[in-house]
Order: C-alpha cells, then sequence, then structure tokens
C-alpha cells in the first residue's frame, strides 16, 4: 500500500440519462439522474482507494450542500480530505452532464465560481510522508508553486500531472513530472494526428518523464525516457453503459501499477483493463485490479 496524494478539483455532478442525445431546441424527458461526486483527481484518488492505497485528497472545497455530498462521498472510499480548504459562502463546482443511454457517450456543461487551489492553502502538507503525488495541470501559476514545494521535501517519490486541456502556460508544468498523463484531446488539439509524434517531439525538448496518453478505442500508448513506444489495446465493455470518469479511472490504473514497481508496460495495459471495467457500469463502485 503506497500513501498517495491527488491535488485538483472535487465536483458536483448532475447526471441525466436519456435515450438519446437532443437535438437544438428539443425536450425530451429523462430516464433517470444522479447527483454524484466528479472532478478528474477526485475520481481518480478514490480509484485509488479501492486499488488498495492510502490516498489523501487535495482541493477547495466549499460550504454547501453539494460540498457535504462530496465529502461523504469521498468518506465512503477512506479518502482523506483533512488538507481541504473550506470557503464558506461559496458555491460547488456543478458539472451538468448528458448521459446519452443509446452509446455511453457524455456531454458535460460546467459551472465553476470556486477560487482555484492556491499554494498558500498547502502549507501545512507534510510532502516527504508520502510515497506519490498526482495533480492536475490547471491554474498553472500556482500548481507550479506546489510542485516547487514537492520538490523541495520529496526525496525519490515519484510525481504525476494529467495534463488534460490546453491552459495558459501548461507548458511550463512538463518539465517539473516524472510520468505526464496527456489526454488524446490535447495531443490532437497541439495538432499531432497519433501519440508517437507529439511524443518525439517532447524529447526533442529534453523531457525525460514517462509519457502516457489514453487513445480511446485504440487503447493507450506510452514512451520510456530512452524513446522506446508501447502500446495496450483497449478492453472494452461488450456494451458500454457509463463513460464519466473513464480517462480518471485509467490514470488510477496506471499509477497504482507503477506503485507496485511494474513496468510501464504493464501500467498502460492495467489502466487500459480497469477504464473498460469503468465503461462497463455505473459509477465507481468494485473496480479492481487486473494485474
Amino acid at each position: 500500500m503506497s500513501k498517495i496524494i491527488s491535488i485538483g478539483v472535487a465536483t458536483l455532478d448532475i447526471v441525466n440519462h436519456v435515450d438519446h442525445y437532443p437535438r437544438e431546441d428539443e425536450e425530451i424527458r429523462a430516464t433517470g439522474q444522479q447527483c454524484v461526486r466528479g472532478g478528474n483527481a477526485a475520481n481518480t484518488a478514490c480509484v485509488l482507494a479501492q486499488l488498495g492505497h492510502q490516498v489523501e485528497f487535495i482541493g477547495n472545497l466549499a460550504d454547501d450542500a453539494a460540498a457535504r455530498l462530496i465529502q461523504d462521498s469521498f468518506a465512503t472510499y477512506a479518502v482523506s480530505t483533512k488538507y481541504c480548504p473550506i470557503h464558506p459562502h461559496s458555491q460547488s463546482p456543478t458539472s451538468y452532464i448528458t448521459l446519452n443511454n443509446a452509446n455511453g457517450s457524455r456531454t458535460i456543461v460546467h459551472v465553476r465560481q470556486l477560487a482555484e487551489l492556491a499554494s498558500s492553502d498547502v502549507l501545512d502538507v507534510p510532502w516527504a510522508e508520502y510515497d506519490w503525488f498526482h495533480l492536475e495541470g490547471r491554474h498553472v501559476s500556482e500548481t507550479t508553486q506546489i510542485l516547487h514545494a514537492i520538490h523541495r521535501s520529496r526525496i525519490d517519490q515519484p510525481i504525476s500531472i494529467e495534463i488534460e486541456k490546453e491552459r495558459p502556460q501548461v507548458d511550463a508544468l512538463l518539465p517539473l513530472a516524472d510520468v505526464l498523463i496527456f489526454s488524446r484531446a490535447f495531443i490532437v488539439g497541439r495538432g499531432f494526428d497519433n501519440a508517437a509524434n507529439f511524443f518525439d517531439s517532447l524529447r526533442a525538448r529534453g523531457n525525460t518523464a514517462l509519457l502516457v496518453s489514453g487513445w480511446g478505442e485504440n487503447g493507450a500508448y506510452a514512451q520510456e525516457p530512452l524513446g522506446k513506444l508501447l502500446h495496450a489495446p483497449a478492453q472494452p465493455p461488450t456494451q458500454i453503459v457509463d463513460s464519466i470518469g473513464a480517462g480518471d479511472t485509467f490514470n488510477a490504473g496506471v499509477i497504482a501499477a507503477l506503485c507496485a514497481g511494474r513496468t510501464l508496460e504493464s501500467a498502460i495495459t492495467q489502466g487500459c483493463a480497469i477504464a473498460g471495467q469503468k465503461l462497463a457500469q455505473q459509477g465507481f463502485a468494485a473496480l479492481r485490479q487486473t494485474l
């Protein structure tokens, strides 16, 4: 069991299940609705806890009813939130998700008014006590300061960063990680049609991290520091039930395998397998190690 910190955003997800994606100006009836905890780092934390790790989530929380639901969900998975700043008179970030029952696709509208986590919020975190640090690549200026604090305290504990979206100055985070996990959308948005060429472009700039990217129906790709490209096939279920958080689950599978000392190829294989489990079910309960 490793002690892992996951830093990022926790949200309230309001999920409406529909039998088809609505056309513009169409009125349809939802077949069901869920109000659940969401957020990339929050989801990854809860999956890692299920995989047997002691997990600390750190991110700003509001003091509304949604925040209580979010904290109750963390407690269900035994994820600690003791270092989370609580912001009074604030509203939890909310994601309104339309989940298409026909194919498992999800369309998301975010509402966020809560402040981002600041480096001054985490001055009391005993970084040296943890075995792995995972962060969302967001709010770059403050995330950079948090990463510098971790670097000053750690001995050799790995740092992973998820780069999901293009953000101002996000490249400043890339030299500060041991493992970089990129979304397919980010890589394509950078003008690359495959992960290998994108990875090679980072190597040309001197990056030495383990490079990882989930690639949907094509599985996942990774590259070792000396340039060896690795591929793991997707492991989709017979029927896709719920794609919400599949990428976050993939990230947790990769981190869990690397924490256990497994190879990078084994890590992306496990990531694909656990993501396949997630696609076959609603929510995050009962996910399991595959290696």
